[in-house]
This record gives C-alpha cells, sequence and structure tokens, in this order.
C-alpha cells in the first residue's frame, strides 16, 4: 500500500508543471533611426501600438547634426536607465536605416 501511494504521488509530481520553469519571456524594444536627404526620424517602438516618433532635423550644418546626436543618445540612455540591453544592430535600403534592437530580460 505505501509503494502505491508513493507511486500516485511520484505520478501526480510528474504531472505538474514546474512554476520555476515558466518565464514570462523578455520585453523587446526596436528603435529604427531614419536618416533620408529631406526627414530625419527616430522611431521606438515598444509593441502594438506603442510606439514613439520624434523628428530629427534634416539640415547638414554643424548645429542639427549635433541636436540628432544628441537626440539619439538620450532615447538610447533611456533605454538603459530602464534596464534594456543592445542585442542586434542592423542596417538596410543603402545604409539610410538603421535598426537596434534592445532586450530587458524578466
Amino acid at each position: 500500500m505505501k509503494k502505491l501511494l508513493f507511486l500516485g504521488a511520484c505520478l501526480v509530481a510528474l504531472a505538474s508543471q514546474p512554476v520555476m520553469a515558466q518565464t514570462g519571456g523578455a520585453d523587446v524594444v526596436v528603435v529604427r533611426i531614419a536618416d533620408g536627404s529631406n526627414a530625419s526620424q527616430l522611431v521606438i517602438v515598444r509593441g502594438p501600438g506603442r510606439n514613439e516618433r520624434i523628428d530629427l532635423s534634416s539640415s547638414i550644418n554643424n548645429k542639427s547634426l549635433t541636436s540628432t546626436g544628441e537626440a539619439i543618445q538620450q532615447a538610447t540612455a533611456k533605454l538603459y536607465q530602464e534596464g534594456y540591453i543592445l542585442k542586434s544592430t542592423f542596417s538596410g535600403q543603402g545604409g539610410f536605416v538603421s535598426t537596434l534592437v534592445f532586450v530587458k530580460e524578466k
């Protein structure tokens, strides 16, 4: 009888899912930097319907290039402060669009 109870307890334990192995996944943020001759913008996408657009100056003078760099630096610094880590970067369309992928582990 003890063996039967022990076997039943083992089967119940095997049938239940361990709580420690279940994770909620990771938060992913995609940052796209589009740098064109007419308009430049920074788009931060946190999920469906949760995006933020920052229009960057498209002039070529040094003052606007500095402000563009500062806007990108502030956006990435904010993500780092929130606990996100840069996992991947890639560019396309002749190098005028850059994509940064940030991940925050839960």
